[in-house]
């Protein structure tokens, strides 16, 4: 067995530990938001095979371009390849909210936050497994043993909780209506962007390897600011909600 399923099994059992945990801590140990993880696990494999690689091999071999990214490369290309998965992985990750028992939670603001947090790490997991199914395809590293692969388990750790940040923006913009659905869209496929930017720029050879990880994790980071002051927002509306309820009780 290539070695890069070992470490993907190991990192995604413990990455998956990790969400729950992290979970049973935002939302006081409620259960409801796990069984999202599991809805979020195909949802990688779904858009990769079903949409973003048939969008792009198609369109490369329509107007005749070689697939590969370098400074050679048309910037039409360079521009697809960037805002492939930010546009596709992002809508894609908040298409389980149709199922009723999550659409209910669109109707608070905490509870929509959870919700995204909790897709958003299912795709992070089943996108895990799906890029390892990948690397185990390569003879440069199919025979490597698990063990050199903790670069891997590091990155695949930072960025499944960076897609539930993401996506945790998208779905607390449609639980706030209509007018904020496309602007938490759309700032969740900006981050995405951005996160995916410092690779682009790694493999182009414009900026070094260690500057792409920094950018990275910048972006993440401000996800999370975002997300926190989100927090603190939906607990201020639950408040004054409260306040509402028990005044017009008297």
């Amino acid at each position: 067995m290539p070695g890069i399923y070992g470490m993907a099994i190991l990192t995604i059992l413990l990455t998956g530990l990790l969400c729950i945990e992290a979970l049973n801590q935002l939302t006081h140990s409620s259960r409801r938001y796990v069984w999202l993880i599991l809805a979020g696990l195909p949802l990688s494999l779904i858009v990769n095979q079903l949409i973003k690689t048939p969008l792009i091999t198609s369109l490369a071999a329509w107007t005749e371009t070689p697939l590969k990214l370098g400074l050679d490369a048309p910037f039409w290309l360079i521009l697809l390849i960037g805002l492939n998965a930010p546009i596709f992985e992002e809508a894609i990750k908040i298409l389980p909210i149709l199922l009723p028992a999550a659409r209910i939670s669109l109707k608070d603001a905490s509870q929509a936050l959870w919700t995204g947090l909790a897709l958003g790490m299912g795709f992070g997991l089943g996108e895990a497994a799906y890029l390892a199914h990948g690397i185990a395809q390569s003879p440069a590293y199919n025979q490597l043993p698990w063990y050199v692969f903790t670069g891997f388990a590091s990155e695949r750790l930072v960025v499944t909780f960076g897609h539930g940040l993401l996506t945790s923006l998208a779905v607390l913009g449609l639980s706030y209506g209509r007018e904020k659905a496309l602007f938490g869209y759309l700032t969740a496929v900006g981050l995405h962007a951005l996160i995916n930017l410092g690779p682009i720029l790694s493999i182009l050879k414009l900026i070094p390897s260690t500057v792409s990880s920094m950018g990275t994790y910048i972006a993440i980071l401000v996800a999370f600011a975002l997300f926190q002051k989100n927090i603190s927002k939906a607990k201020r509306i639950s408040g004054i909600e409260k306040t509402e309820i028990i005044y017009f009780e008297r």
